[in-house]
């Protein structure tokens, strides 16, 4: 089989949201004294690439190990939405136009070129990317979508989130005409996972190599028990043998 990886490297100098911790990889046994490395990781379960479970905000919803690896892997279309920019709406009407090919059981990748930013301008990575708003999530749960991959922090719009940015970012998110009907709280995670559309996040700049194709797409997150996120090795098959 051809794989293309989508996994973004997990490190120290990955970007994060919010209050977020920093990666970090303390080393637990040295070459020196004990003749091994040996590391632990001190992470949010956010970082980098990464899934999110129904329990992210349903204290009664689904964790990381409920979910069948079925939910995150199948065929897939990878839609062209690179044009949008900072703080670019994806729309019902955008995705009517652009995401024709996109069948009930399907994944969509939205591709909006964000990954770009990952490792060059964080700030703008996390503050200002593009993402649905609230037709565009209505969009996604009417069409029985099966997930939804992006290769920004989160398919769900940063204004979305707006009350908790506001308080931390005034200068950038007082300046926003946020519209609150449009942008409700938290909208897209509190409609989409409940109906079993599955958020993988934050992709590499090489699933811009895919856009507008229909792939294989894999997303295997690790099996931990009892939370709601996890970090998730995330490719496209193009061929088989």
């Amino acid at each position: 089989m051809k794989f293309v990886d989508l996994t973004q490297p997990l490190s120290p100098t990955t970007p994060r949201s919010s209050d977020h911790p920093q990666v970090h990889f303390p080393v637990l046994r040295h070459y020196s004294t004990h003749g091994t490395l040996t590391r632990e990781i001190h992470a949010s379960l956010h970082s980098g690439t990464h899934v999110d479970a129904p329990s992210l905000y349903d204290p009664v919803g689904k964790n990381i190990d409920d979910l069948p690896l079925e939910g995150f892997c199948g065929s897939g279309v990878v839609v062209d939405l690179s044009d949008l920019g900072d703080w670019g709406v994806m729309s019902s009407d955008i995705l009517d136009d652009r995401a024709k090919d996109v069948k009930a059981g399907d994944i969509i990748g939205l591709w909006t070129n964000w990954a770009q930013y990952y490792f060059d301008d964080e700030e703008r990575y996390v503050l200002k990317a593009p993402g649905l708003d609230r037709s565009g999530v209505d969009w996604m749960v009417s069409r029985k979508v099966k997930a939804i991959y992006s290769d920004t922090p989160s398919s769900e719009h940063i204004f979305m989130r707006s009350k908790q940015w506001r308080l931390m970012r005034p200068d950038i998110f007082d300046a926003a005409n946020i519209d609150p009907h449009q942008f409700p709280p938290s909208y897209a995670h509190k409609q989409m996972l409940p109906a079993g559309i599955m958020m993988v996040e934050n992709l590499s700049d090489a699933f811009g190599t895919l856009a507008g194709q229909r792939v294989n797409l894999l997303a295997f997150p690790a099996k931990y028990a009892d939370v709601e996120g996890a970090p998730a090795r995330v490719a496209a098959v193009l061929e088989f043998p």
